[in-house]
């Protein structure tokens, strides 16, 4: 065999490794890829269940909330709640009865889209506010509920209440 065969030949075995090398790598990337990704699926699949449960927490709190305002007060509220047909949002809506100013409280929870959207409808003005489903808290939604009762606070009232921060 010449120089020149065995130059070729070893350049052509050395060619054949680094395929081999090259194709090993691309397998371990790819299986890092797929690591990867599987670990974005569990991370967003928890995010949803966290969502989900932060969602069912608000959902019972401000069910309870409103059926107690109900309960209270039957002749002065008027109380309507539900899930939206889609049953991604759970909305409750209390609106006075005989008392002046008038005044009606919006609460909406949106699960997929995770956001409380909170909407006051009064004779002295109107008022909205949007937060996501973690910003919100139980005590939130039950000092809402406390300032639709509250009417002291409404006859004094030249604004809408203002809408409750975290504390």
């Amino acid at each position: 065999m010449t120089d020149f065969e065995q130059d070729l030949q070893a350049r052509l075995a050395r060619n054949a490794e680094l395929a081999a090398e090259r194709a090993k790598a691309e397998e371990e990337m790819d299986r890092a890829r797929q690591a990867a990704e599987e670990q974005e699926r569990q991370r967003q699949a928890a995010l949803a269940e966290e969502r989900n449960e932060r969602h069912a927490t608000l959902t019972s709190a401000c069910q309870k909330l409103v059926d107690q305002l109900k309960a209270s007060a039957p002749d002065q509220f008027v109380v309507r709640t539900g899930w939206t047909s889609s049953g991604e949002e759970y909305i409750a809506k209390i609106s006075t009865r005989q008392l002046r100013p008038a005044r009606t409280l919006f609460i909406e929870l949106d699960r997929d889209d995770d956001e409380v959207l909170a909407r006051w409808t009064t004779d002295v003005g109107n008022a909205i506010e949007l937060w996501r489903l973690l910003e919100v808290s139980p005590q939130m939604l039950g000092q809402m509920v406390l300032q639709a009762a509250d009417q002291q606070l409404g006859e004094r009232a030249s604004a809408p209440p203002p809408f409750p921060t975290r504390a």
